[in-house]
């Protein structure tokens, strides 16, 4: 006789992958939401969900986006913030970050509420916000992509110190420019609140980019965009990137942003091992518009890639993780390889023990794949919450 548990079956999969591999025509049993194990049977006799033709990966994090669907993190009501949530499931998300930009503080401090507020609200039949994320404004004006040179400035240690007191709770990560004066300060404030300070938007040359991995700056933001690039007589943030060893670096595997050779060049490099592929989406992504805003700056698709209006400047994506996914396996990369840059990495950046992969005692946070790599069901928590 079949039982079920609360949340609990078995799910009979025709391949499987998770950060140790993976796995053919085999049973993931999940039981009352947690990931039981991988057997070769339904040995608890669960109720079964037949995903005999499918592939059966971790749910995707998406750590850096800015919006999908018309909603722009920073702009949008709290009730877009929670339509967002429960629509971007069908792109296998199951945990993301929103994420603002450059702007008063005034408008930074909104920001953080707001998705403060959305996360003490969380509704169980949507993608877990896992928090908030700031890229700038203490960033380079030399490398400020598509940000409102208006809302760009030097650190300001008052707008820190307010930030780390009062939102360590909300505030994930913050980009920031290591060259700018008073970098070190800031991040011992930020570092202390468990605020991750990712570079990026930086035109720091090689020593400065390599002080500030010393000093303990993990992450980098978007790899090869917005940054000193590599020159043989100053390698600079690309080249110290290069050369990092326990940094994570952030890429952006729209082809577009950063080509299929220049990943595998970094891949090459470095591993693959702290490699996180990211949207960096923005509003008009999903939405079938062409003009968006960002940051009060207007931008516009042309040719599946979004630019700042009336520029050559590009300005974010409007990818998503489970195209990333395909785009990575269509330059070569294995999809064993491939799918831990956009699950258990991110999760082991954020330092999150219970979500990110499929083996035992963590959540059932799962997407199902077609052999084309397109997303079929997504379910969070040991809950079917979207299939297609």
């Amino acid at each position: 006789m079949l039982q079920r548990e609360n949340n609990s079956f078995a799910i009979k999969f025709g391949r499987l992958f998770n950060s140790h591999g993976e796995f053919d025509d085999g049973y993931l049993l999940i039981r009352n939401g947690i990931i039981d194990g991988i057997y070769n049977k339904n040995y608890r006799n669960y109720d079964l969900l037949d995903y005999s033709g499918k592939i059966v990966v971790p749910g995707f994090i998406d750590i850096h986006t800015h919006g999908y669907y018309g909603i722009d993190a920073m702009d949008s009501s709290e009730a877009s913030i929670h339509y967002w949530a429960g629509k971007i499931m069908e792109h296998g998300v199951t945990s993301f970050i929103p994420t603002g930009v450059s702007a008063p503080f005034d408008k930074i401090k909104n920001f953080l509420k707001k998705i403060n507020n959305v996360m003490n609200n969380y509704n169980y039949n949507e993608s877990r916000i896992l928090g908030a994320r700031l890229e700038g404004p203490y960033i380079s004006i030399n490398k400020k992509g598509a940000h409102n040179k208006n809302f760009i400035r030097e650190i300001n240690m008052e707008e820190i110190n307010n930030i780390a007191g009062n939102y360590n709770n909300t505030l994930k990560i913050i980009d920031m420019a290591p060259e700018l004066y008073q970098f070190d300060d800031a991040f011992s404030v930020l570092s202390r609140a468990n605020i991750i300070v990712s570079a990026g938007h930086t035109d720091a040359d090689f020593l400065t980019s390599f002080h500030a991995f010393k000093i303990g700056v993990g992450l980098i933001t978007h790899f090869y965009n917005a940054m000193s690039p590599f020159n043989h007589r100053n390698p600079g943030m690309v080249g110290a990137g290069f050369l990092s060893k326990n940094v994570f670096i952030e890429l952006i595997c729209d082809l577009h942003h950063v080509s299929g050779e220049a990943i595998k060049i970094l891949a090459n490099q470095v591993g693959l091992s702290r490699l996180i592929m990211v949207t960096d989406s923005l509003s008009i992504g999903d939405s079938g518009k062409i003009y968006g805003v960002l940051g009060d700056m207007n931008i516009e698709l042309k040719d599946s890639v979004a630019w700042i209006s009336g520029t050559n400047t590009i300005a974010g994506s409007i990818l998503t993780p489970d195209k990333a996914l395909r785009n990575l396996v269509s330059i070569g990369i294995r999809p064993v390889n491939a799918i831990p840059s956009l699950t258990s990495i991110p999760a082991n950046l954020l330092g999150l023990s219970d979500i990110g992969d499929i083996i035992p005692g963590k959540k059932a946070d799962l997407c199902i794949l077609d052999n084309n790599f397109n997303v079929d069901s997504t379910i969070i928590d040991g809950k079917i919450l979207y299939s297609k």
